[in-house]
């Protein structure tokens, strides 16, 4: 990535060193939230958690996502891409805050497509993978916004997340956490960065390594959860970089493979 990655470190830190780091390589870590509050069972039915299917048969936490229709989940491509190309196995948990426990719904790779973005790069606004299932899920899913909707800086909106709550302690509570995060003027530095992220968050409250696919969102309350954002990473003049979701443009190569699927509604007008 040449002059790019000479100048900052990129948009790593928030999905493991290798998911958006030099090469892209590797598979996204546990997640974090920093500064952020407990979620309690059923609050935030539409925040997705992937799991991959370890070496031993296992299942961990992989990256975040969002139900934004009871057929489609939407998460950062960074994420997707692995699954799309076979590098990793994963599954789908849903409605179970606490991933130490049981229940929810859990929807397995045989009951689900996986799209991912065909020009994602970590400079552009193009973060964005879609994993369609098969049959409708009985979570209640989150709205997207409006096309070409914009943010103003000050705006609070939260950011939810399992894992590490402290970026120097190894240690991951089970159960989802949020926090409140301001939105802030995003710093492109001379067009380095696609001016269309959105920046939100701060030193004390920010999502954190491995956040990746995770919902940037406003709760309304029922029935009224808006997600605007899913967590990319970081820039070093942005603790919290997320893939604007009401960019026209993101939604272009989606609109075949959502159409086929009879779900061309879900994209944002």
């Amino acid at each position: 990535m040449g002059r790019l990655m000479k100048r900052r470190r990129a948009i790593v830190s928030l999905a493991g060193a290798g998911a958006v780091g030099a090469v892209l390589t590797g598979a996204p870590t546990a997640s974090a939230v920093v500064g952020g509050v407990p979620v309690a069972d059923g609050e935030r039915p539409f925040v997705v958690q992937i799991e991959q299917r370890d070496e031993d048969g296992t299942w961990s936490h992989y990256c975040g996502a969002a139900l934004v229709d009871r057929r489609v989940v939407a998460t950062a491509a960074h994420c997707a891409r692995f699954a799309v190309s076979g590098q990793v196995t994963i599954r789908l948990v849903l409605g179970r805050a606490d991933s130490a426990s049981s229940g929810g719904t859990v929807v397995t790779s045989d009951h689900f497509t996986v799209y991912s973005h065909p020009q994602f790069n970590i400079a552009t606004n193009t973060d964005l993978g879609l994993i369609v299932l098969d049959a409708p899920v009985t979570q209640t899913p989150a709205a997207l916004p409006r096309a070409a909707t914009e943010l103003r800086p000050g705006r609070i909106l939260r950011a939810a997340g399992w894992g590490r709550t402290d970026l120097e302690s190894p240690d991951k509570p089970s159960r989802l956490r949020e926090a409140s995060l301001p939105v802030n003027v995003f710093d492109t530095e001379g067009g380095i960065w696609d001016k269309e992220f959105i920046c939100a968050g701060t030193a004390e409250r920010r999502v954190a390594p491995g956040d990746s696919g995770g919902p940037l969102f406003d709760a309304k309350g029922p029935g009224k959860t808006v997600v605007y954002g899913l967590v990319t990473g970081e820039t070093n003049t942005c603790t919290g970089l997320f893939t604007n979701l009401a960019d026209p443009a993101l939604w272009e190569p989606f609109r075949a493979p959502l159409a086929a699927h009879g779900l061309g509604h879900v994209i944002p007008h």
